[in-house]
């Protein structure tokens, strides 16, 4: 029997509803690059349908939020400020809460600037208003940010602790402006930039209060080092061994730190890797310095800070530089996964 046609129309609304958030979906798992193939356009096309199907889609597209570029971040700081706009003239079918729907977003390497309103740029700058962004970016509680971009966070902090709005950082009886469960660091580690970062009180702050910590950062210096299938230059070959606990988290204020997460390659095949969390009372970790110490090595950076080896055996190298972290951190590379067991 052939089974009967239906027009999408006479579909139960219900129904209609599941498939428009289905096929919205991004697709994020594709084999393309994300720069061939937008793995968003197909809800960005269901989204120009009507008004309706636009607010039914745009849950889907903002769950994750993929900023890896200048224009990426410019074009979502212009759709804040359309919807800003939105609220100002009141029309009620185009306002829309982005930052209840998003969940997680990626920051790659951001060379714009933001501006706040006590600290402007000149007229010809090109800026992003840290009042748009630095809410929502605050407000996602999964947030994976480049190492060189830590001054977009830096500035997000500083808008959002910002006194005139009531905040005091000193008050311990103030819920914390920002709502991060899970912090993701990748691209290239540069010790100035986290030292400068955690030296502050409003980073240090952050970073005392995040649960759980992902590394996908990579470095060409073999202190830093990651995997690699061929060694620096200098640097020996090491087939055998252990992997490190990541150098920047050596001494790091990671105070209610529960979990942290490192990719290590697969040893059933040397062209993939395998997310390792483990937990952060294992004994990996030496104790975090305080604020004053902190500033004070920073001021006088002294001797070497400690490193902790994984109690995971080295099986074979491989380049961290060659891995696309964008894609390995949207698919899930961002912890927690599965605890290993660190015997005591």
């Amino acid at each position: 029997m052939i089974p009967k046609l239906v027009r999408f129309s006479d579909l139960p609304t219900e129904l209609a509803l599941l498939i428009f958030k289905y096929a919205a979906q991004p697709t994020f798992a594709q084999p393309e690059t994300y720069a061939t193939k937008n793995p968003y356009s197909s809800a960005i096309s269901l989204s120009c349908v009507s008004k309706f199907v636009r607010r039914i889609v745009l849950p889907e597209i903002l769950h994750t939020v993929l900023l890896p570029e200048d224009r990426h971040i410019a074009a979502f700081e212009r759709a804040l400020r359309m919807q800003k706009t939105y609220i100002d003239q009141e029309q009620q079918d185009l306002i829309f809460d982005y930052t209840s729907c998003v969940r997680r977003i990626w920051i790659g390497e951001i060379r714009m600037l933001l501006s706040t309103p006590n600290d402007p740029f000149g007229p010809d700058c090109d800026v992003l208003d840290a009042t748009l962004l630095a809410p929502l970016i605050l407000a996602v509680p999964s947030l994976a940010i480049d190492c060189t971009s830590l001054n977009i966070l830096s500035v997000c902090l500083a808008q959002a602790c910002n006194p005139h709005l009531g905040f005091n950082l000193d008050d311990r009886n103030s819920p914390l402006p920002w709502n991060t469960k899970s912090l993701t660091l990748s691209g290239d580690f540069f010790l100035y930039q986290w030292q400068g970062f955690i030296a502050g009180i409003r980073g240090y702050s952050f970073i005392a209060s995040i649960p759980h910590f992902t590394s996908l950062y990579s470095s060409i210096f073999p202190h830093y080092q990651r995997f690699y299938r061929e060694p620096p230059e200098g640097m020996e070959s090491q087939d055998s061994g252990t992997y490190t606990v990541p150098f920047l988290m050596a001494r790091a204020p990671f105070k209610k730190l529960e979990t942290f997460s490192v990719v290590i390659p697969s040893s059933a095949n040397d062209t993939e890797v395998e997310l390792v969390t483990l937990p952060a009372s294992s004994g990996l970790l030496p104790e975090p310095l305080t604020l004053e110490e902190i500033k004070s090595y920073v001021g006088t950076p002294t001797g070497l800070l400690p490193s902790s080896s994984l109690p995971v055996s080295c099986s074979r190298q491989l380049c961290l530089h060659c891995l696309d972290c964008e894609k390995m951190w949207v698919c899930g590379y961002e912890g927690p996964g599965p605890l290993t067991q660190v015997s005591a």
